[in-house]
């Protein structure tokens, strides 16, 4: 079976799996051949075989990273399909996004687990893009912002737009990232069949498939056991021999690995809170309150400047209250960061939120310890703006020599 076949003939068995990312990110793909997954999608990624098939969904670029053009392109919408070969783990950065923000952010967003295409069909002008040259270009990359735009309308032509496919009886949902497209294939199929004619096929170099060590199952998070409340020993403020550097800092490529692991981390320690936040509604407010306690970067999306929503019982009835999640695997005495964002929330929010700390976890036996802080008691420590680095258990009297030579 051809490659073109072999694509149609899965998205018309609705077994064909829709990614989308900002369409600069694509460009990252025709050069290397894979796209990439987040922690959150693992399990999704770890079930991934030879001959999937992908359907890429392009977005409009991100104008935090691209420079803006006039007219903006109107790169929405599907611009070709792969199918897939292997799988692998990356530690650099690759991505335009994940470049930028290793040089200028102190949490960079990145996409550690890969997929690599054997085959795909592009449907732009991918010959007139130098493709190489355009990934070196966006890996040495030293600005806030890089030009793509010329690529990025090449890429973006002979796209499958939403209205496009609507015109001809198909939509995208109910699927999202990483879902299968099961509605209306037949009609999907045929869509792709006549745009395929015009598409141009790029095979690419597979690596050996990875092979992970066979370790135990993750802990879930319902197995984890809280052994103590063991609060920050309270100590004077060290004074401070150097300023820290905040833009431009060389980091070394192991640095995506570890905000990859402080990623899973710190969603592990907000599910924990979590379980145990919907137990406790259920208990002291009644089962018909449990609902009301909210996984909120889960159900819509990080910045919110808090991790949980949930209830509790005050004089004036039923509540809401905020709680922030801050976990790790040092002790009571680690310092923890903290957003502008999540700072700027603290400040309007302060009666009605926690932070929980989880600290000493223990991923082997599954046990952590924790302390909490009232949003009150959170402004009132000594902050040391990196983003903002919380110094637990220091006197706040100090906070005027942190600074000094």
């Amino acid at each position: 079976m051809d490659i073109t076949t072999q694509i149609i003939e899965t998205i018309k068995s609705g077994q064909a799996i829709k990614v989308c990312g900002n369409i600069e990110h694509w460009l990252t793909t025709l050069a290397t051949g894979f796209w990439g997954f987040d922690t959150d999608k693992q399990d999704f990624w770890g079930k991934l075989k030879p001959g999937d098939v992908f359907i890429f969904q392009a977005s409009r670029p991100n104008l935090t990273f691209v420079t803006k053009s006039k007219p903006s392109p109107d790169a929405s919408g599907f611009i070709g399909a792969g199918i897939v070969g292997s799988t692998s783990r990356k530690t650099e950065p690759r991505w335009l996004s994940e470049v930028i923000e290793s040089n200028f952010n102190e949490s960079p967003r990145i996409w550690p687990n890969l997929v690599h295409f054997s085959d795909v069909l592009w449907f732009g002008d991918v010959d007139q893009i130098p493709a190489q040259a355009v990934q070196e270009a966006i890996e040495r990359c030293k600005e806030r912002q890089l030009d793509l735009n010329v690529h990025i309308h090449h890429l973006a032509r002979n796209r499958l737009t939403l209205k496009e496919m609507a015109n001809k009886g198909f939509t995208y949902a109910p699927a999202s990232n990483g879902q299968r497209l099961l509605n209306k294939t037949d009609k999907l199929a045929d869509i792709f069949k006549s745009h395929a004619t015009s598409a141009t096929r790029r095979s690419y170099y597979l690596p050996e498939p990875l092979e992970l060590p066979i370790t135990p199952p993750p802990l879930d998070a319902s197995d984890y056991v809280c052994i103590g409340n063991s609060s920050p020993t309270r100590r004077m403020a060290r004074p401070s021999t150097k300023s820290a550097s905040r833009k431009g800092a060389t980091r070394s490529k192991d640095y995506l690995q570890e905000a990859a692991a402080n990623q899973a981390l710190g969603r592990l320690g907000e599910k924990i809170v979590l379980k145990r936040e919907i137990e406790r509604v259920s208990v002291e407010l009644g089962e018909e309150n449990k609902f009301r306690v909210v996984d909120v970067p889960h159900v819509e999306g990080d910045g919110a400047g808090y991790d949980i929503r949930s209830v509790r019982l005050t004089q004036d009835g039923i509540s809401i209250y905020f709680i922030e999640v801050k976990t790790t695997t040092g002790d009571a005495n680690t310092p923890f960061f903290l957003t502008e964002n999540e700072r700027n929330f603290a400040a309007l929010n302060a009666e009605q939120l926690e932070v929980v700390r989880i600290h000493s976890l223990d991923q082997s036996k599954g046990e952590y310890q924790e302390y909490r802080l009232t949003g009150s008691q959170l402004l009132n420590m000594v902050m040391t703006p990196i983003t903002y680095r919380v110094e637990v258990g220091i006197e706040p009297a100090a906070q005027g020599d942190l600074n000094s030579e």
